[in-house]
């Protein structure tokens, strides 16, 4: 911001830090080259305060795959708490918040609708009436794993097949008493054959009654 001609003033109204933090932050970008340069004092790790501490954790919640030097940078601007990766992985540690498998949930997902849909289905339905689609594939493509070991400056390397062979689709239509319809068919399923399938293999497996009818 400096170097683009932003004011002082401008940049502390803009990041809401003090004057004497882009000071220090100036020199030592001048003389170290980053923000944050290496100190050569060893000692007990830093930890952060509280202020600090409550907005990291609705920070993560909000964005929880940062990477940990997108976190430095973060406490570093935002709080004057420089600290290095490895500090800071410890003290997420301390706090209970761990690196794990992220897990994708939709943007479009309306949780109210959602509980509505839910609360209809359990008041209105039971199990004996539900019938359950899905569509799956497999073709002959191997799973393998992605992590391996190797030297130091070497990369692990694993002789496979890339072969995937013929792909096969299967639809079925699982009820609380098996599967009452199954289609198999080379390629993809697209929405004629989906539509297909329950029509003439799912619908017509049944003998309707009127009775059935306000069952079903």
């Amino acid at each position: 911001m400096l170097d683009e001609g932003w004011d002082v003033d401008e940049i502390v109204d803009a990041l809401h830090v003090s004057s004497e933090s882009i000071g220090r932050w100036q020199d030592n970008y001048d003389t170290h080259g980053r923000v944050d340069p290496h100190s050569a004092l060893q000692g007990r790790r830093r930890l952060l305060n509280a202020t600090a501490i409550e907005e990291l954790h609705d920070l993560i919640q909000e964005s929880p795959s940062l990477f940990l030097d997108e976190i430095a940078d973060w406490l570093a601007l935002y709080h004057d708490q420089p600290i290095s990766t490895t500090a800071l992985h410890d003290n997420l540690r301390d706090l209970g918040i761990t690196y794990k498998k992220l897990r994708k949930v939709a943007a479009e997902r309306d949780d109210a609708y959602r509980a509505e849909w839910l609360h209809d289905v359990l008041t209105n339905y039971t199990a004996d009436q539900m019938v359950f689609l899905d569509e799956s594939s497999k073709d002959s493509h191997t799973l393998f794993r992605q992590y391996g070991r190797a030297p130091i400056g070497q990369t692990p390397q694993e002789s496979m097949i890339h072969d995937r062979g013929i792909r096969y689709s299967i639809l079925p239509a699982l009820t609380l008493d098996g599967y009452i319809a199954i289609r198999v068919v080379e390629g993809s399923i697209d929405g004629g054959e989906f539509f297909d399938f329950v029509v003439n293999d799912v619908v017509s497996s049944y003998t309707f009654s009127p009775r059935s009818i306000d069952d079903r």
